[in-house]
């Protein structure tokens, strides 16, 4: 089957120039719709499938500025050249400040016109297939939310997945790092080669080095066979270290002589291995405090901060929050081959109150356990709370804060802002379940910035 031929719009008023420009796109192996004023131009712009205009500014019915603003919010991405005489040059350049792709002046040179059509086009078909690769990404790895946050962070993971970098991922815990590597991974052209993972905070300190170069036959006791590390299980394709912050400054050492040399030296080797394995690095914590307090290397933090995603702690982004309970309850319910649940406002109201310090994972995690013990197919704001009651409490990162009046202060801000959600912001209630005088709770809000969100 042959390829498509691109569809172009041409909206003009003049019916001799209509004609010669369908003419010569015909030949040029274009397929073309013609439209004589801006209402007409309009109506197939919004349900024809069109992949370029060609727009006269001086069309009657709707102005042919007003029809680029339209087609914009419309087809924000459909690609609109604009055709001027020369008393509406000024209004041309303006046009292509709102958003035009280019604008040619009469009388039209054919060879310029072509050439003009065809670098549209080019571009409208590199942004739409873009746009198909984010949302692929964003449906297999379930990274849900149309927050301006999250529309940057599919566009980082876009640009990581076609350069062959290094990639520092850095947030707090629950947030989805690991996904975003795999996401990067798999949209690479490592794709088709081994995805390995390693946790650098679960492997003990006398073991991280064996685990990662790997070891030979007779190196230690116990050592009965060779054994590749990590860096040789993933030759060829992407190496994830997770909770890089973690990593001892010794094993730091030895990494980072890895990246610089492509080598590595399994433990008992006397002759170096060379590798060939991309990077992606991830970390809770604040690297830039780690250097500035001699825990973290900071030639080491330069050879893999070469593309930088920070991903925003759910707090950040709540206006997400609706469409990834959506996207979970719709996931735990197919799992558990239950009916769809939904949600009522009320409960709803009650997530986006509350400050998930387990970011994306802690939402996760109560909705698969509403979705499993909710009887029904409503879930209620009452069902929330005695759920968000149950949670783990406060499963902050207390190693974030250097000092133990920060950690306190932190933990208490949590406490008292969950025992707010909890009895729905009544204060008094609030108050006296904590053990302290109404005034004092007030305070304690002004001071963490704990804003109540009506009784």
């Amino acid at each position: 089957m042959s390829p498509k031929k691109p569809t172009i719009l041409i909206a003009d008023d003049d019916t001799s120039i209509r004609d010669i420009l369908s003419n010569i796109l015909n030949f040029k192996g274009y397929r073309t719709l013609e439209a004589a004023d801006g209402k007409e131009a309009l109506e197939r712009i919004e349900n024809e499938d069109i992949n370029l205009v060609l727009l006269d500014l001086k069309l009657p019915r709707v102005d042919g500025l007003d029809v680029l603003k339209k087609t914009l919010e419309l087809k924000p991405n459909l690609p609109v050249v604009i055709i001027s005489g020369h008393g509406t040059i000024s209004t041309a350049v303006e046009a292509t400040k709102i958003g035009a792709y280019d604008f040619l002046e009469k009388p039209l040179e054919t060879e310029r016109t072509l050439l003009t059509i065809k670098n549209a086009l080019d571009k409208y078909r590199l942004v739409k297939e873009r746009n198909l690769l984010l949302e692929d990404i964003k449906e297999r790895y379930q990274m849900v939310g149309s927050s301006s946050v999250m529309q940057n962070i599919y566009q980082l993971i876009d640009k990581a997945a076609s350069k062959n970098v290094r990639v520092l991922i850095e947030g707090e815990n629950g947030t989805g790092k690991e996904l975003i590597a795999r996401a990067i991974h798999s949209n690479s052209s490592r794709a088709g080669r081994p995805f390995v993972a390693v946790n650098c905070a679960a492997i003990p300190e006398s073991l991280i080095e064996s685990e990662l170069f790997g070891y030979k036959k007779g190196a230690f006791t116990g050592a009965l066979a060779d054994k590749p590390g990590k860096f040789q299980l993933a030759e060829g394709g992407t190496l994830f270290l997770d909770e890089i912050g973690d990593m001892s400054l010794i094993t730091q050492a030895k990494v980072l002589r890895a990246l610089e040399e492509e080598a590595i030296e399994p433990i008992g080797g006397n002759k170096p291995i060379a590798i060939d394995v991309r990077i992606i690095a991830a970390t809770n914590k604040n690297l830039q405090k780690e250097m500035d307090e001699k825990n973290f290397r900071e030639d080491l933090f330069y050879r893999l901060n070469v593309i930088s995603i920070r991903v925003p702690p759910l707090r950040e982004h709540k206006e997400d929050i609706p469409s990834l309970v959506e996207h979970f309850l719709k996931l735990f319910c197919e799992e558990n081959k239950l009916p769809l649940k939904t949600i009522s406002p009320k409960a709803m109201t009650i997530l986006l109150r509350y400050d998930w310090p387990g970011n994306v994972r802690e939402l996760k995690n109560l909705l698969e356990k509403l979705v499993v013990l909710v009887e029904g197919e409503r879930i209620s704001s009452q069902d929330v709370l005695n759920a968000l009651s149950q949670q783990k409490p406060l499963t902050s990162n207390l190693q974030e804060y250097s000092t133990l009046k920060k950690a306190r202060e932190q933990f208490e801000k949590k406490f008292i802002t969950e025992k707010l959600i909890a009895n729905n912001w009544k204060i008094s209630e609030t108050a006296k379940l904590l053990g302290i005088e109404r005034a004092h709770l007030w305070k304690k809000m002004r001071k963490y910035g704990i804003e109540k969100r009506g009784d």
